[in-house]
């Protein structure tokens, strides 16, 4: 005896237009294990991939896994930084969660009836390569009557490598 085969029915976007969506979260599995092509070993090494809340659409929709790399010719940053990031290149350093919330336009390709972004946009301005992220000095959020930690004044006796002695 057999279980009956179950053909599973995935939420499908338009292939023919680009859909709206927001980049909801980008997963990390520092140990994502991608399969070998045609007799290429299985290679272990740290992945990622988005999660898209598509607009019209009930449930998310992912990208591929894709292996975490900057490089000119790495999946993540032909079709996902160099069209999403003012003035990307290769290897840049750009933390890749300053693009969370992006609203972006996807176009949508299908292999074995299996979806994927193809093309992806920003919805209206590409995203910042310096991220504003704020600096907080330590000693304002010291309340007056602590002392600072002995690290944090260890750190800033030590010369900057930018003066000349």
């Amino acid at each position: 005896m057999k279980p009956e085969k179950q053909k599973i029915d995935y939420e499908k976007c338009p292939l023919d237009d680009f859909t709206l969506a927001t980049i909801k979260e980008i997963k990390l599995d520092p140990v994502h294990v991608f399969k070998g092509f045609q007799g290429v070993e299985d290679k272990t090494c740290p992945g990622v991939r988005f999660i898209f809340e598509v607009d019209g659409m009930k449930f998310p929709h992912y990208s591929r896994w894709m292996k975490f790399s900057y490089g000119e010719k790495a999946t993540l940053y032909v079709k996902f930084l160099s069209s999403l990031v003012e003035d990307a290149e290769p290897d840049m350093d750009f933390d890749l969660l300053a693009l969370k919330g992006m609203k972006i336009k996807i176009l949508w390709g299908e292999k074995n009836e299996f979806q994927f972004p193809e093309t992806v946009r920003p919805q209206g301005k590409k995203c910042q390569k310096v991220s504003q992220v704020p600096v907080i000095d330590v000693e304002d959020d010291l309340h007056p009557d602590e002392e600072v930690p002995q690290h944090i004044l260890d750190e800033q006796k030590k010369p900057s490598e930018d003066v000349p002695f």
